[in-house]
């Protein structure tokens, strides 16, 4: 409602804002905008404050997965435990949440006052009036001609824009006074008044925005201008450069790029687990943790308990803390590190999946099946609390050095994970001198652990034999048989690693022995009962191919699973294949395409003009050949009248030479 016409028709007694700009639009934008914001952050600061963290709970302890399968937690004390002090930390208001609060709090109250008062704004509007020239031209209804026209003059030689350069409503005002002027003299337009309301006859309706009044002020303008150029030549500019500052270090895995250079510096085909807790101690994220006075005094119990399974390369300060910090939690020597060292050791420990995975994807993109399978065996001795080659009977709770040589004496005797879980109940060792709820855990553990069952097939797609050049395809199914039908596998055992972790599987198709190139690999991150993958490679050479798929998990060690994979593949001309069309399709095949059809079209149209064309030639050929025939016959008859003539010409010139010699004689 630019230029407005609304003021014009208001109960307003001064006369001089009759033709004012018109807010009310803006009033109802804005009023748009603030509700449409408001009252989402309003029922999410409820939400929040009625059930204060349940949303970053959700996050890290979800009750379902998408396809509606309930999470099975574990039900060892150390995980309820553990659980319990999460979700309390995450209800627990710390001093950037409370500042986020009260910044959501105030802006808020802003905009609800904002609201308010726009509506109030709305209310305080007047009533819309139809168009009255006599109010615009301040003249009583049985004022004669002379009267419009004085006062037309008089208003005229006010508002004319000549006169008023610098008001950019003077034209607008102008223009009701012109059209008022004509609603009582012209019959046209008089006529157009009375019938629609409006002297130039039936309008349509226009939409724009809605912009305050203030905008079209003169000495408003220079503010406006400038903060318009403030807006976009600063706040949009510096609004980019944060962001890309903030990201820019970051890789698309979540990595640092440096750390990414670096591991693809130092990861190669002989790195191992030993080599792994320097390469998490030299990451970037690791050096830009912050040192304190105090890390010489409190390392030094630390330093003198742990045991290096490699020396060192690296000397800086930050680097060495934080690797034995690392090798620390490998050998579970928590109660020697102080509460400062314990938050740093788990901000290292929160930073090494992601860096973990790295590793990983560098072995695999390089082809390094035992260089990956290393660094799996590295994250998970970090998320078990697992020093390297140590015996994965410690991941059951409870157990330690002593009930580790109790369980490796005598009958039912059992040194892998593996092997304890597939023994009953009854036959388990090393719980006789446990106490019951010692015993209850251990048991809530094994039926907790994933028991596994893996198959696969190796197979050319609707194809009963595999041709060199064939895209292969391992169809992989992994099956949770402890879980139920509905279930999924909730967070892992992991009592010393500080966040919720969920397990994940890591598929290798690799070469058999003595190469053992990775094919393809693939990550399984679904956490139902049943997971299905597929694996694609493409069938290089021809013969028999002796294949490995190894399953390997990254949270328990001992729980990993392989199936050898044998096929032979012939050459292209050892098998015949026949490719079998459906009649229907064969049906469609015969069906012109569209673009076929158009072109149809077009072809169909040339050729008709191409057979016009051709039949105009041959009915003229025709012609002439008609036309010459006849001339030849015309010419032939002619002649042999000609020759009729000089037959008898000649006759009787001979009957006239024979008469003059009788006669002579």
């Amino acid at each position: 409602m630019s230029g407005g016409f609304r003021d014009t028709f208001t109960k307003d007694d001064q006369k001089d804002e009759l033709l004012g700009y018109d807010d009310t639009a803006f009033y109802y934008f804005i009023s748009s905008v603030l509700i449409t914001i408001a009252v989402p952050m309003t029922l999410s600061m409820l939400y929040d404050i009625v059930w204060p963290g349940k949303a970053e709970q959700e996050k890290s302890f979800p009750k379902k997965t998408r396809s509606g399968s309930v999470y099975r937690y574990c039900q060892t004390s150390e995980m309820v435990d553990k659980t319990v002090v999460q979700r309390r930390s995450a209800r627990r208001c710390t001093g950037g949440m409370a500042c986020s609060f009260l910044g959501k709090v105030f802006l808020l109250a802003f905009m609800w006052g904002s609201f308010f008062l726009m509506v109030g704004q709305m209310g305080q509007e007047k009533e819309i009036r139809k168009f009255d020239p006599f109010v615009i031209l301040d003249v009583s209804p049985l004022a004669s001609q002379p009267d419009i026209k004085k006062a037309y003059r008089k208003l005229s030689l006010i508002w004319h824009p000549d006169k008023n350069p610098d008001d950019p409503l003077a034209q607008s005002r102008f223009i009701q006074i012109t059209k008022a002027y004509n609603a009582l003299t012209d019959e046209v337009a008089r006529r157009n008044y009375e019938k629609y309301g409006n002297p130039d006859g039936p309008q349509t309706t226009k939409v724009g925005i809605g912009l305050p009044r203030f905008l079209l002020e003169k000495e408003n303008h220079l503010m406006i201008l400038g903060a318009f150029f403030f807006l976009l030549l600063f706040i949009v500019p510096m609004t980019f450069i944060c962001y890309y500052q903030r990201t820019k270090n970051y890789a698309e895995n979540g990595v640092m790029i440096e750390t990414m250079q670096l591991l693809v510096s130092f990861v190669n085909e002989g790195t191992r687990v030993k080599n792994c807790p320097e390469l998490l101690a030299v990451s970037a994220e690791s050096r830009a943790m912050p040192r304190r006075p105090s890390d010489n005094t409190d390392m030094k119990p630390v330093a003198q308990a742990v045991v290096e399974h490699k020396k060192h390369q690296f000397q800086d300060p930050i680097v060495l803390r934080n690797q034995f910090l690392i090798w620390a939690h490998m050998q579970r020597l928590h109660h020697l590190m102080t509460p400062e060292l314990l938050e740093d050791c788990n901000q290292l420990l929160k930073h090494s999946l992601k860096i973990t995975q790295a590793m990983v994807e560098i072995a695999c993109m390089r082809e390094y099946f035992f260089t990956a399978k290393s660094m799996i065996e590295f994250r998970r001795c970090l998320v078990q609390a697992l020093d390297v080659k140590a015996s994965e009977l410690l991941q059951i709770p409870h157990f330690n050095d002593d009930v580790l040589k109790h369980c490796a004496r005598g009958k039912n005797a059992a040194s892998s994970l593996a092997g304890y879980l597939a023994k009953d109940p009854d036959q388990r060792k090393g719980l006789s001198e446990m106490e019951a709820n010692q015993i209850a855990d251990i048991e809530a553990f094994c039926t907790h652990v994933s028991d596994v069952e893996m198959k696969a097939v190796c197979a050319v797609e609707d194809e009963p034999e595999i041709v060199v050049g064939d895209v292969a395809t391992v169809t992989c199914q992994l099956l949770r048989r402890n879980l139920k039908e509905n279930e999924a596998a909730g967070p892992v055992h992991a009592p010393f690693f500080p966040e919720a972790k969920f397990e994940e599987w890591w598929l290798f198709l690799v070469e058999g022995s003595p190469n053992t190139r990775i094919i393809c690999s693939e990550r399984l991150r679904d956490p139902e009962r049943l997971v299905e993958a597929k694996l694609r490679f493409q069938v290089s050479r021809p013969g028999k191919h002796s294949l490995v798929l190894h399953a390997l998990c990254d949270s328990y060690a001992g729980l990993d699973q392989k199936v050898e994979l044998n096929f032979m593949a012939y050459q292209e001309h050892e098998v015949k294949r026949e490719i079998f069309v459906h009649p229907e399709d064969v049906d469609l095949d015969q069906q012109p395409t569209l673009f076929q059809q158009f072109m149809g079209e077009l072809g169909r149209e040339e050729e008709s003009e191409e057979e016009e064309e051709e039949g105009d030639k041959k009915r003229a050929k025709v012609k002439r050949e008609a036309q010459a025939l006849s001339g030849e016959g015309g010419d032939k008859a002619d002649s042999d009248s000609e020759g009729e003539k000089d037959e008898k010409k000649e006759g009787r010139d001979d009957s006239a030479s024979s008469d003059s010699s009788s006669d002579s004689d």
